[in-house]
C-alpha cells in the first residue's frame, strides 16, 4: 500500500513540479515538462527504485486521455485558424499526408515480419498528426494488446526523443541551407506574444467549469456508446465521440472562452506522460520490441524526409516547417521548445493552433487508415 500512495503522489505531483519549474525557467530550453515527466516515468521504471503497480500506470494512462482530449480542444476556434493559418496549414498537411504515406509503406514493407501491421500503422499515424496522445487512443479503439502499446510508445520515445535532440540542436542550421527563411511581420509578433502566454494568472474557477464539463462529454460519450452497441467495449467509436463531442463544445463561446481550459488539459496530459513513462521498459524494447522500433524507425524517417521534400516543393519557410513538424509529431507542449530555439514568437499561436487540429482529426485518420488497411492486407 504505501508503494502505491507514492506512486499515486508521483502521478499527481510531477506534473505540476514539471510547470512550476518551467514557469520560474528553472528548466533548460531542451527539456520540456513534457520530456521531464516522460523522464521521470522511464526513470522509475527502469532504475528499480521502488515497485510499480503497472495496473494503476495503465488505468492513469488511460483517465489521462479520457480528460485531456476535450479540455485540450475547448479552446479551438476552427473558423479562425483555418482562415488565417496560411502556410502553417499547408505545412501541417503536407506533414500529415507525409505520415500517412510513410505508415502506409512501413505497413507493406514489414507485412511478413511483423503481426497486424494495419494496427501499428494507424497507432504512428495518430502519433504524427498530433502526439502522442492520439497513438494512446487509437490503440485502445483498435483494441490493440497493452504490450503493443507499450511498445510503439517506447520505441516513439526513444525515437522521437533522437528527432527532438536533433530539432533543438542542429536541424534548424542544416535546414538554412534547404529551406527559405522566415519573413518577420512585427505587428503580428505582438499580438501572437501575447495571446500565446501560457503562464498568466490561472483561473481556477474556469478550470473546474472545464473538468465538470468534461465529466458529462465522457459520459455523453459512453452514453453514446451504450445506446448504439449495447456495450461499451466499442472503444473506436467512443474515441470518435469524445473527439467530436468536445469539437461541437468547442463552438459554444462561453466554453471557448474559458481561461486556461489548455493548461488544465496538458496537466492530465503530463499524468498521462509520467504514467507511460512508467510503462516503458526498455529491457523489454531490446528482448521483444526490435521489429516495432524498425517500424517506427521507418514510418519516423520516411514522415521528415517526405515532409521536407514536400516543404521544398511548396516553398515552405524553414520556421514554419519546424513549428508544424513538432506540432504534427508532438503535439502542443512542444511548442515553446522550438519557438526557444528559432528564436520566433509569431508562429506560437499557429503552432499550437495545428497541434490542436492535429488532435481533432488524429483519430479519425489513425482508425480509419488502420481498418482500411487491415482491409487491404
Amino acid at each position: 500500500m504505501p508503494w502505491i500512495l507514492l506512486q499515486a503522489l508521483i502521478l499527481l505531483g510531477i506534473p505540476f513540479l514539471s510547470r512550476r519549474l518551467a514557469r520560474r525557467g528553472l528548466l533548460p530550453d531542451w527539456l520540456s515538462p513534457v520530456v521531464f515527466c516522460y523522464a521521470i516515468g522511464i526513470l522509475l521504471k527502469n532504475t528499480g527504485l521502488f515497485p510499480l503497480n503497472d495496473q494503476w500506470s495503465t488505468a492513469a494512462t488511460e483517465a489521462g486521455i479520457l480528460f485531456a482530449i476535450p479540455l485540450l480542444l475547448y479552446a479551438t476556434d476552427l473558423k479562425r485558424w483555418l482562415s488565417h493559418a496560411g502556410s502553417s496549414l499547408l505545412s501541417f498537411g503536407l506533414c500529415v499526408l507525409s505520415g500517412m504515406v510513410a505508415t502506409v509503406a512501413a505497413a507493406y514493407w514489414f507485412l511478413n515480419d511483423l503481426p497486424d501491421t494495419w494496427r501499428l500503422a494507424g497507432m504512428l499515424a495518430g502519433i504524427y498528426t498530433g502526439g502522442t496522445p492520439n497513438m494512446q487512443a487509437i490503440g485502445l479503439a483498435l483494441k490493440a494488446p497493452q504490450e503493443t502499446i507499450i511498445l510503439v510508445n517506447a520505441a516513439d520515445v526513444l525515437l522521437g526523443g533522437v528527432y527532438l535532440l536533433l530539432l533543438t540542436s542542429v536541424v534548424p542550421k542544416w535546414l538554412k541551407a534547404v529551406l527559405p527563411g522566415f519573413q518577420n511581420d512585427s505587428a503580428a509578433a505582438a499580438v501572437d506574444e501575447t495571446e500565446a502566454d501560457p503562464y498568466h494568472a490561472f483561473n481556477y474557477g474556469h478550470a473546474i467549469r472545464a473538468i465538470g464539463l468534461t465529466i458529462l462529454v465522457i459520459g455523453s460519450a459512453l452514453g453514446l456508446t451504450w445506446l448504439v452497441y449495447g456495450q461499451l467495449d466499442q472503444l473506436a467509436f467512443l474515441i470518435l465521440m469524445l473527439t467530436s463531442l468536445s469539437l461541437a463544445v468547442s463552438f459554444i463561446p462561453t466554453v471557448r472562452n474559458w481561461e486556461n481550459t489548455f493548461e488544465t488539459g496538458e496537466y492530465f496530459l503530463l499524468i498521462f506522460c509520467v504514467a507511460l513513462g512508467m510503462l516503458a521498459d526498455f529491457q523489454s524494447i531490446l528482448e521483444e520490441g526490435l521489429g516495432v522500433v524498425q517500424f517506427t524507425a521507418v514510418a519516423l524517417l520516411g514522415t521528415i524526409l517526405l515532409h521536407l521534400l514536400l516543404a521544398r516543393l511548396f516553398r515552405i519557410d524553414r520556421d514554419t516547417f519546424l513549428f508544424t513538424s513538432v506540432a504534427a509529431i508532438y503535439g502542443p507542449p512542444f511548442i515553446g521548445q522550438i519557438a526557444s530555439i528559432t528564436g520566433n514568437r509569431q508562429l506560437i499561436l499557429s503552432g499550437i493552433a495545428m497541434g490542436l487540429l492535429g488532435y481533432a482529426i488524429g483519430n479519425y485518420l489513425g482508425i480509419g487508415l488502420a481498418y482500411l488497411l487491415q482491409w487491404l492486407l
